[in-house]
């Protein structure tokens, strides 16, 4: 069946309620062998950066009712993000892909990241405007 239709946009994710489950699992590259197409043992690399790819479990408000739903998030970083299980988390540069099942029913969505960290302030420090101020005065 041929894919009548394909969306890929960013997602603002900075009012997204983002929890992990802690997984967190390397992404293998297909390999083709005597029986067919299957993950291999090597992970995937980014070409950009050379970095292997990683997924992890994530839960999203995107259900009915804002009902969380269970997606894994891919992301491509040199370092396995040590969070722990149930955790807010950030996801940073969140794209979503939206297109035909390759079923021939409903729609198959993948989300991508281009980095996944605990959610919170940052711990760069930043100087305000009030702040800015009253040292001027």
């Amino acid at each position: 069946m041929t894919n009548l239709f394909q969306v890929d946009t960013p997602v603002d994710a900075t009012h997204i309620n983002a929890v992990t489950t802690g997984h967190v699992a390397p992404v293998m590259a297909w390999e083709d062998g005597p029986n067919g197409r299957r993950p291999g043992s090597t992970p995937e690399l980014d070409e950009a950066t050379g970095a292997p790819f990683q997924i992890i479990d994530v839960m999203l408000p995107l259900g009915r009712d804002e009902r969380p739903e269970l997606f894994g998030v891919r992301f491509a970083s040199h370092e396995v993000p040590d969070l722990p299980p149930y955790s807010p988390v950030e996801l940073v540069g969140l794209r979503m892909k939206v297109r035909g099942s390759r079923q021939g029913k409903g729609v198959d969505v993948t989300f991508t990241a281009d980095a996944v960290r605990p959610a919170g302030p940052q711990r760069t420090a930043r100087r305000t405007t009030e702040t800015t101020n009253s040292e001027a005065a």
